[in-house]
């Protein structure tokens, strides 16, 4: 029985998250208020309200859940026998976003960033998660070194730090400008982190 129970309230939560999800899509954190929420959820407010007190709470598990995706997604990288190619990799983690969980983290990032720029409390809510996508990506990077496919010389943490530049960047401009700016973005990546590569290829050849 408490394990039917502990199922039952998962599933709540994630109907309620879900419920959050959309409306934040739609109409943004501010302009969403907790009765659209009750409504697209179709619970009462007291349902709602044993799960998570307010939409400060809500925005804080949207804000984790968008998060831990990508977190996944690079656990999944790293777990692999064999890397592919980093203009392969970031193309790729970028276009998986959207596929994971039923939700779109890619779709949502935008507002969770500003809004941590607003909340220094959903910011401290979500840090020691960066800092988790942070050290994965380190791990990638030395991985691409050791690999002979990154410049040895370069500091893992800080080139990790780019990355995450990268990746949010990219995904603002998707979000703004559309697939166009997707397709040339890949397109860049891609040409800028060969380049190195063939460069020694055609010099070894």
């Amino acid at each position: 029985m408490p394990k039917v129970s502990e199922e039952h309230r998962e599933a709540r939560r994630r109907q309620i998250l879900d419920a959050a999800w959309v409306c934040f899509a739609r109409n943004g954190f501010h302009k969403t208020s907790m009765p659209d929420v009750f409504a697209e959820a179709g619970l009462s407010a007291g349902a709602v309200y044993r799960y998570f007190p307010g939409k400060e709470a809500l925005i804080t598990a949207i804000a984790e859940v968008s998060t831990q995706q990508l977190i996944d997604l690079l656990d999944e990288r790293l777990a692999a026998d064999v890397l592919p190619p980093p203009e392969e990799l970031l193309p790729a983690i970028v276009e998986d976003l959207p596929a994971t969980g039923g939700s779109d983290p890619a779709a949502m990032a935008p507002q969770v960033w500003s809004e941590m720029m607003r909340d220094p409390r959903l910011a401290a809510a979500v840090a020691g998660m960066l800092g988790d996508i942070h050290l994965r990506l380190t791990e990638l990077c030395r991985r691409y070194q050791e690999a002979g496919l990154l410049d040895p010389g370069l500091d893992p943490g800080d080139t990790a730090r780019v990355v995450i530049a990268l990746i949010q960047g990219w995904i603002i401009q998707w979000n703004t400008m559309g697939l166009a700016a997707h397709q040339q973005i890949t397109a860049g990546v891609r040409a800028l982190l060969a380049r190195p590569r063939t460069a020694e290829q055609g010099q070894g050849g």
